[in-house]
């Protein structure tokens, strides 16, 4: 019994009256206790909102879900465009559907893939400075929390709140959300997808040990969960049923004896990682330029 009760409050977060409850209602059945917790508990909350800088003709969307009880920020993200079609869109949409609406935005014309990296990445910092008023879950003081974080520049924006169980939040499992980085050393960032990814091998190449990050190298996404699959058909990397080399930034690379670890970067929370042997050669397709939006949309330092 007590070894059920351990299982069920690891895998839900519940706690321990919480576990012995939902067991002795379910006749001591796990996976039907770990059904009914799930349907129950209910400190799980996505921050949906919509954005614009009227004097920059800037447009954002922006999910965060942040569980209440443990304080944790579960999703982080966010798409920043040129495009005003992405203020047509209502916050009140399901938080799964925004999700995968700022995903396909990302790739859309107008998007500015490294200002958004660089919005969530800050966000993600800012929140840690500001947690009493996110975990509220208020929709007026996110809105506030928002203002606070773009300020000197004025946004005009719309904020909502839904308020979710843990079912309704696995609908996308979270343990699909961080794979393979758990096989390194370093923690996984918040929000972050990370994919196994494979380099495209170039006889002429540059070898794996002398690669630099922001090079530009070609890669496949072989990671084979349905996140991956979802994902690669978003960013491109995938034809059908066959998966094809797709360029990107190499973001982190550390090298050891025999081997190389490479990270790379395809869009805002969607990062590959590879190893290879340190003398595998890797075609670079070009240099990275220099973060032009930083001269349009500076930050205050």
């Amino acid at each position: 019994m007590q070894e059920k009760v351990r299982l069920l409050m690891e895998e839900t977060g519940c706690e321990q009256g919480e576990a012995e409850l939902a067991l002795e209602l379910t006749g001591h059945d796990l996976e039907k206790a770990i059904r009914t917790i799930e349907s129950l508990l209910r400190h799980i909350y996505a921050l949906k909102g919509k954005f614009y800088f009227p004097e920059k003709n800037l447009y954002g969307l922006l999910l965060v879900v942040i569980n209440t009880k443990t304080e944790n920020i579960l999703r982080l993200r966010t798409v920043v465009s040129y495009n005003p079609s992405l203020y047509e869109n209502a916050p009140e949409m399901d938080w799964y559907a925004l999700e995968k609406l700022i995903f396909s935005c990302r790739l859309d014309e107008g998007s500015i893939p490294e200002y958004t990296q660089d919005v969530e990445q800050r966000l993600g910092e800012y929140f840690a400075q500001c947690r009493e008023a996110l975990f509220k879950a208020d929709a007026a003081m996110f809105a506030d929390i928002m203002n606070r974080f773009f300020a000197p520049d004025k946004i005009v924006s719309r904020f909502a709140v839904e308020e979710l169980n843990l079912a309704q939040f696995r609908h996308l499992p979270a343990k699909q959300a961080v794979p393979a980085a758990a096989a390194s050393d370093e923690p996984a960032e918040s929000g972050t997808v990370w994919l196994q990814v494979a380099l495209i091998e170039d006889k002429s190449g540059k070898e794996a040990r002398r690669l630099g990050e922001g090079e530009i190298i070609l890669s496949e996404i072989v990671d084979t969960r349905d996140i991956a699959h979802y994902l690669a058909h978003l960013i491109g990397s995938r034809r059908g049923e066959s998966m094809v080399p797709l360029p990107a930034v190499i973001r982190k690379i550390d090298v050891d004896r025999n081997e190389s670890e490479i990270q790379v970067y395809y869009a805002p929370g969607i990062v590959g990682i590879a190893r290879v042997s340190n003398d595998f050669r890797v075609k670079v397709v070009e240099a990275v330029t220099a973060p032009w939006w930083k001269k349009i949309l500076p930050w205050n330092s």
